[in-house]
């Protein structure tokens, strides 16, 4: 009877998102089916077993104020992936240790899983205020790729995020190749200090945390097409009066000149990335390899055109560029799981 009412009174739909050095805290307020509101906040990430008692009091303010609010992590951590196939057999050939780990199968042909490390850490960070759902970036990317339309011919698709890419192969539904690198060198999910993986064991209340319901007959998420297209991001520097002068630069030069390095660097990275994923591709039997000539992004940060030439002159591929906005992605996923 709760859900007949349910979806007459405001709910609200939370997202929280690593990016750098921040937890990205974005809601949005649903009632009848409709968006009523929608903010966000940032909070410094602690170096710590739990978020500040800031953020805490935050989102522990709005679960008093509404009936119903829904707290979803995107699940930003290295001992995650996704592999083709389903049973003991498929892991044990990918070298996953299922007694590690936690699976959900994927339309019967795939699965994604996450170590119980990191999901165990994930639930310390959040122990007072809980969490509803946990996202893997694998099946975000397979949300927005079946919306979109699934490719007939093998596609590589990219999920960029500032600290992590998402690296997968598809024919159509079926995938092919599934690898996550990180972006960044500071991973604040996984910071247990825990590192022997046989000491872990795995805890019951694992599955009241991972609300995907039962993924092997996910529906197309309907209403991703209402994402709104994010504007590109000013790549300009505002200048900043020094008080000194360094050979006649100006400091504001210096701080742009660090931050083009630095995008460079990263997009080197993920340039190296690609090329390693499709050289594992192709020459590991393990894999059933066909010709790749596409590349769909879904940028969820910043690509430059320096890289999509990269990509176009050396590897002689095709891209196809989606703008994205991973915390309006999350709260539309977590509200088809709770049917409002």
């Amino acid at each position: 009877m709760t859900k007949v009412f349910q979806k007459y009174i405001s709910n609200i739909f939370i997202s929280i998102v690593q990016r750098g050095g921040e937890w990205i805290v974005y809601s949005e307020v649903v009632k009848n089916g409709i968006l009523k509101d929608r903010f966000s906040k940032n909070f410094d990430i602690k170096e710590s077993d739990s978020i500040s008692l800031k953020m805490q009091e935050y989102l522990n303010s709005f679960q008093e104020e509404y009936n119903f609010a829904y707290l979803a992590l995107f699940l930003d951590s290295m001992g995650q992936g996704a592999i083709n196939g389903t049973t003991a057999i498929d892991f044990e050939k990918n070298s996953v240790d299922m007694k590690n780990v936690t699976h959900l199968g994927v339309d019967k042909n795939w699965s994604v899983y996450a170590s119980f490390i990191d999901l165990n850490w994930v639930k310390k960070l959040f122990s007072k205020v809980g969490l509803d759902f946990i996202y893997s970036p694998f099946v975000l990317q397979y949300s927005l790729m079946k919306k979109e339309g699934l490719k007939e011919r093998p596609t590589l698709y990219i999920l960029n995020h500032q600290d992590s890419i998402v690296i997968t192969i598809y024919e159509k539904s079926n995938l092919l190749f599934g690898a996550y690198f990180k972006a960044t060198t500071d991973d604040g999910l996984s910071s247990s200090g825990v590192d022997d993986w046989e000491s872990v064991q795995e805890e019951e209340s694992i599955g009241d945390v991972i609300e995907l319901d039962d993924m092997e007959d996910m529906e197309e998420l309907e209403d991703l097409s209402e994402l709104d297209v994010i504007a590109s991001e000013n790549k300009g520097f505002e200048e900043t009066k020094p008080d000194d002068f360094d050979l006649g630069r100006f400091d504001g030069e210096d701080v742009a000149q660090d931050s083009c390095l630095e995008l460079f660097g990263r997009e080197v990275l993920i340039y190296k990335y690609l090329t390693s994923s499709l050289e594992e591709f192709y020459k590991n039997p393990l894999y059933k390899s066909s010709f790749i000539d596409t590349v769909v992004i879904h940028d969820g940060y910043e690509v430059s055109s320096d890289l999509i030439g990269m990509i176009e002159d050396e590897l002689f591929m095709d891209i196809e560029m989606n703008k994205i906005d991973i915390s309006k992605a999350i709260c539309k996923m977590a509200r088809q799981e709770a049917f409002i």
